[in-house]
């Protein structure tokens, strides 16, 4: 991937500002007036605090956004540091990067002024300020790169002219991660799997290893008083700043991710991080890490969240600088020892894998901000139960359910959602849905989808992804029905539509494609003489593209690996690679947010491919219901309306998109630089822009031609996969095979 210029670090999706959010600390800075204590205290609660209890604990952070001294769109954010003594520091860009000026900003807490006199000012107009960093002596360090994406390492002392100093970094200048002075003016530059040390003197004293970066995101490094901290394999290496020799492994707080937060020093030797769990504390020759800010309760915690940086304030205060859709924005934390620690209320979210709805998380961040006596707890049915099968999974959340006890919301991809409702499981949501979509906030195409013949509502999607198939041929007007697509398959023996993968993921894609051609007189029950042509439907066109059971890994000069990866739904990203390669004639790719466009677009328009929708049918996700036996019910429906509202909507988090006709708007305005360039088995090399307003037009206009949701219960989708497996490896017939699927459903059903 590729940004406007090399040296500038690509934006993530990012963290929201937020007025007066909340987040929960315990105290490692010295408080005032007795902060530190009650903070520390706020670390023995658990649970929910009760509002009228006399000992609850009280103190944690509040976080403010700080607004810049400039309007929306008319400066971009270079770099924020902070100066010999605290103070925060800004410098920006106005204009394009190979024409614009910067101008520099001094932050006293309260508001911003313009610093006409700083050295930045000097820099000529073609460079580009990557990093910076302040000197003991106020001396300004800077890395910029030049129009030839050179880059160069050079300092601005008081009184004096532009002094390069010769680093060695004019190669790496892509891979640079920071940069840091410490109180010798020696200088360190992390880059890829080395940091580079520079002496007072302006040579390469030494080159400490590090984790390789392969990325600019990388930025958990810091001095402190006597070392240096980076990232190692196992977690952050301590370097003596004297002997440069390696002191200690530190472990990560939460795991390797850590690499993508931030750290940043302390007093003496201790230092913090931030990262999407919270700001926590390690003290010098500490072996425990303490949380100040709970992210939990905060933006941090949000999907679309991209730490920058970290600065530890001069009063007990944090300032957490982030980027929001390649909009830099900043955030401060400050103590408030009257607030409660914990919140009073917890609702409860349940999914079986909410590692895939993002937009469900960055709601929960969302909601809880704006509801600082509400805790959104969120329970992956994944990470919880472990090494527990799905089904087992399910079967456990169903006893639950059914005991009347559970989650206050349920997010309910995968799940028996007809059983749910049958059972009186889930609440009718229809008071805040009809509203909204006779308001036109919700798409009624979407809503008509899942409104019963009463007009009752049990469960409404926050995202919906849309498949589209394109490419040269007859073929793409010819799998609109597995009959047709069979009868095409068996007329064109030596040419195929699915990409050479396991007959597992054509098998999946076909009944994700097909669900609703699948079922039979029993609503949600599969016809079972249709499963059997599915079967060798999906074998005959599986083997047409070369598909096997399994393949070696070294299979295609070692992609025999990525042939045997197994989706969900099937769709696994070998579509464009076939197409490009002329082994396929089509491409099915499943559209999630504006950047799985991106190659698409740029296939079809260099060879001139019609981009379809498939049958108009989509993959809702985030399906949120209210269970009736909730014990927050009416603010699990809050959180509903919430979720569906466009403080939520307008994101795009790569999960699906948008159910709110009002937020759509906001996908056609968005603008992005990221570009990304490809080619396939040494191929011609196709450059993809994000789209133009034009495309965006067109994908968003697919949203109201939406007629058919595609929701295949998970126990069922591995029934299926697990029971005719034997088909595919030629130890039984499709009847035989799809025979052992009946007996097995009907086991399922009857439960």
């Amino acid at each position: 991937m590729k940004n406007s210029h090399l040296i500038q670090r690509a934006a993530a999706l990012a963290l929201a500002a937020v007025m007066a959010a909340m987040t929960a600390g315990c105290g490692a800075k010295e408080q005032k007036d007795g902060a530190a204590d009650g903070a520390k205290e706020s670390t023995k609660q658990t649970g929910t605090a009760d509002p009228g209890a006399a000992d609850v604990a009280k103190g944690r952070y509040v976080e403010q956004s700080v607004a810049y001294p400039f309007e929306d769109g008319t400066e971009r954010v270079l770099d924020i540091i902070q100066d010999q003594n605290g103070e925060l520091v800004m410098f920006t860009l106005v204009g394009q990067e190979a024409e614009g000026k910067k101008k520099a900003y001094r932050y006293d807490g309260s508001s911003w002024r313009e610093d006409t006199a700083s050295p930045v000012m000097s820099l000529m107009d073609s460079f580009y300020l990557a990093y910076s960093a302040y000197g003991p002596d106020g001396t300004l360090y800077v890395i910029y790169s030049d129009k030839d994406y050179k880059a160069h390492l050079v300092k601005f002392a008081d009184g004096q002219t532009m002094q390069e100093i010769s680093a060695g970094i004019e190669d790496a200048m892509v891979l640079l991660n920071g940069l840091y002075v410490s109180d010798d003016s020696i200088v360190f530059i992390p880059s890829n799997d080395q940091v580079i040390v520079v002496g007072a003197d302006g040579t390469v004293k030494k080159k400490l290893p590090q984790r390789s970066s392969f990325s600019n995101f990388c930025d958990s490094h810091t001095l402190t008083a006597n070392s240096f901290l980076t990232t190692g394999d196992r977690g952050f290496l301590r370097y003596d700043l004297k002997s440069l020799a390696e002191k200690e492994v530190i472990p990560f707080q939460t795991d390797e991710s850590d690499v993508y937060g931030s750290l940043a020093r302390g007093d003496g030797d201790d230092f913090y991080l931030a990262n999407a769990k919270g700001i926590h504390h390690m003290a010098d020759q500490g072996t425990m890490w303490e949380t100040i800010v709970d992210g939990s309760l905060n933006s941090m915690s949000m999907p679309s969240a991209y730490v920058k940086r970290l600065l530890v304030g001069n009063d007990n205060d944090f300032y957490l600088w982030y980027s929001e859709s390649e909009e830099q924005k900043l955030a401060r934390y400050t103590y408030d020892p009257e607030m409660p620690a914990i919140p009073s209320k917890t609702l409860t979210v349940y999914g079986l894998n909410l590692s895939e709805n993002q937009t469900v998380k960055q709601a929960a961040s969302l909601f809880q901000m704006e509801h600082p006596d509400v805790r959104v707890e969120l329970i992956d049915g994944a990470s919880e139960s472990g090494s527990t099968l799905k089904s087992d999974t399910i079967r456990s959340l169903n006893a639950e359910l059914l005991n009347g006890n559970g989650a206050d919301v349920l997010v309910l991809d995968g799940l028996p959602i007809e059983s749910y409702i049958e059972k009186g499981v889930l609440e009718d949501l229809s008071d805040i849905i009809t509203p909204m979509v006779n308001a036109g906030e919700l798409y009624p195409n979407i809503a008509e989808s899942f409104t019963g013949s009463d007009g009752s509502v049990y469960q409404y999607p926050v995202r919906v992804s849309i498949p589209i198939i394109y490419g040269s041929g007859t073929a793409v007007n010819q799998m609109t029905s597995i009959g047709t697509l069979r009868a095409w398959q068996e007329a064109n023996p030596d040419k195929a539509v699915f990409p050479k993968t396991i007959y597992e993921n054509i098998l999946r894609q076909m009944i994700c494609l097909y669900y609703p051609e699948l079922l039979g007189n029993d609503a949600g029950q599969l016809d079972t003489e249709k499963v059997r042509i599915l079967l060798e439907t999906a074998k005959l066109a599986g083997d047409a593209g070369g598909s096997r059971v399994v393949f070696d890994e070294s299979e295609d000069g070692g992609r025999g690996q990525v042939y045997n990866t197994a989706e969900t739904r099937g769709f696994t990203g070998l579509s464009d690679y076939g197409l490009l390669t002329k082994s396929t004639e089509v491409s099915l790719v499943e559209l999630s947010g504006m950047m799985d466009v991106m190659t698409p677009s740029a296939i079809i328009d260099k060879y001139g491919y019609q981009m379809k929708q498939f049958n108009d049918i989509y993959y809702p996700k985030g399906l949120l219901g209210v269970t009736s036996f909730g014990k927050e019910k009416e603010t699990a429906r809050e959180f509903v309306e919430f979720a569906l509202s466009p403080k939520v909507q307008n994101g795009d988090l790569n999960d699906g998109f948008t159910v709110n006709v009002t937020a759509s708007g906001a996908w056609k305005e968005r603008a992005s630089m990221v570009s990304i360039s490809f080619s396939f088995d040494g191929g011609e090399a196709l450059s993809a822009e994000y789209p133009d307003d034009k495309k965006k037009e067109e994908i968003m206009g697919m949203l109201d031609k939406l007629r058919t949701p595609i929701s295949v219960d998970d126990i069922l989708l591995e029934m299926i996969v697990s029971e005719t497996k034997g088909y595919f490896e030629g130890k039984q017939t499709a009847a035989e095979a799809a025979g052992q699927f009946e007996n097995k459903a009907k086991l399922y059903y009857a439960e």
